[in-house]
């Protein structure tokens, strides 16, 4: 049961109002006809939702809703009214009103509307009680970000505990906009590199800080303001639930999603992608460049933060490690925010190359350490085999063309034919290993 109080001067207009939103049974509807009466109820009962008019005798709705405020009601605050403009509604919307509605000459279509945010706002307020149940903190690596951090930490919502901006040693006004914005919010804490690390080494830092205050999960959003925080109940809940220990973002799902993205970024993305699935041993998930993303407590606490890649790569380098120890990843789809006045730090041609050889590096890596060390899987021979009887295929291949050329021997359809032979049987042992760890992947989550 959704409890409304509605506010209204016109005693017809707040009947009707009235009779209609109680056909809604989920709702039920407490009324004032002035400021004074809303007041007092206010002070005796707590409601879901607040339903007021903004030309009033006394004092308007706006006002009333900052002196709620005030008095530290965050009680969900709508607006519904028939005057004012384009200026009152932002006025509205700016003093903190959920929802700002311009009561028209169709009196059933604005009601159900009225209704719909009604149950919005009540959702809403349901949700984010929910999350401040729970210490969650947003870390933020900003190098050079002078233009968009001020936007990307005016973003984030109330009721994230903590904010953490690692200031990876910039050399233009980020710092100072940085102590601006912590002087209005105390939430937020400014953490600053002497030497330049690199964003893994930032994103390590605010890592080390969460588990040193006791977050219960840490959100990394790029100080670039490319991450709508609109997003982060998507990102939180899987979480929460305890369906996942780590959710990371996925701009790629769909048009509608990938639509602004430069081609270039699409396509090393893409593959990137292929690369970290096989590394990493997430073969579902899709976008791992991606660096909006959420971590439980308990996934922080396994890994070992000084060893996580320090620069461009970071993100991989934490899925391969999430894998080996067997926590359960989820794929959040959103849109990115292109085009806003962020630089890319990124160059894909030497990226590309730079970070096959860490997927290569980690790939070994994770096969010694989960299926070797930490448990035993026979998938590890199918690799080891299927690889050297692929390379073997290959050479001896070769060889039967070389000698084909030079001694024009009539052996060389049975040299092709064995070359052949031998690769498609490699390559059905490494995608047999593949297949293997798909299933490994299904068993992962909470115990």
């Amino acid at each position: 049961m959704i409890s409304v109080l509605l506010v209204e001067d016109d005693p017809d207009v707040l009947e009707l109002t009235r009779l209609f939103l109680e056909r809604d049974l989920e709702l039920n509807i407490d009324v004032c006809s002035s400021v004074k009466e809303a007041l007092r109820k206010l002070n005796n009962k707590i409601y879901n939702v607040i339903v007021s008019d903004y030309l009033m005798p006394e004092i308007n709705g706006i006002q009333l809703l900052k002196t709620l405020k005030f008095q530290g009601i965050e009680t969900p605050f709508i607006v519904f009214t028939g005057q004012g403009g384009e200026d009152i509604a932002i006025e509205a919307l700016n003093s903190g009103a959920t929802f700002y509605l311009q009561k028209s000459e169709n009196p059933r279509f604005q009601f159900a509307k009225l209704r719909k945010m009604i149950h919005e706002a009540a959702l809403k307020q349901k949700t984010e009680e929910t999350y401040r149940e729970h210490n969650i903190c947003v870390v933020i690596p900003a190098y050079n970000e002078e233009l968009l951090i001020g936007p990307t930490l005016a973003g984030i919502p109330d009721y994230i505990f903590r904010i953490y901006v690692i200031d990876d040693a910039s050399t233009d006004r980020t710092p100072e906009i940085i102590r601006e914005c912590a002087e209005k919010d105390i939430r937020i804490v400014h953490i600053r590199h002497e030497i330049n690390g690199g964003v893994g080494a930032s994103i390590a830092t605010g890592y080390r800080e969460a588990l040193k205050e006791g977050m219960d999960i840490a959100v990394v959003m790029a100080g670039d303001n490319q991450m709508d925080p609109a997003y982060l109940p998507k990102f939180l809940d899987p979480v929460i639930k305890r369906h996942a220990d780590y959710a990371v973002g996925n701009r790629l799902q769909g048009t509608e999603f990938r639509k602004g993205m430069p081609a270039i970024r699409f396509f090393g993305n893409a593959l990137l992608t292929l690369l970290t699935k096989i590394a990493s041993g997430y073969w579902q998930l899709m976008d791992p460049q991606n660096g909006y993303t959420a971590i439980s407590r308990r996934a922080l606490e396994r890994l070992d933060l000084g060893t996580i890649y320090p620069r461009y790569g970071y993100c991989n380098d934490i899925l391969v490690k999430l894998n080996a120890y067997g926590f359960k990843a989820v794929n959040i789809n959103h849109k990115a925010r292109y085009n806003i006045g962020e630089v890319s730090g990124i160059k894909y041609r030497t990226y590309i190359f730079r970070l096959s050889r860490l997927l290569f590096k980690d790939f070994l890596w994770r096969l010694k350490e989960k299926y070797v060390i930490l448990s035993f899987h026979p998938l590890v021979f199918f690799y080891v085999f299927g690889v050297v009887i692929v390379i073997i295929s290959i050479i001896f291949g070769f060889h039967s063309i070389y000698l084909r050329i030079i001694n024009d021997t009539e052996i060389f359809v049975i040299r092709a034919a064995l070359s052949l032979l031998m690769f498609i049987m490699g390559a059905l042992f490494v995608l047999f290993a593949m297949l293997f760890d798909m299933e490994q992947e299904k068993n992962m989550g909470w115990l």
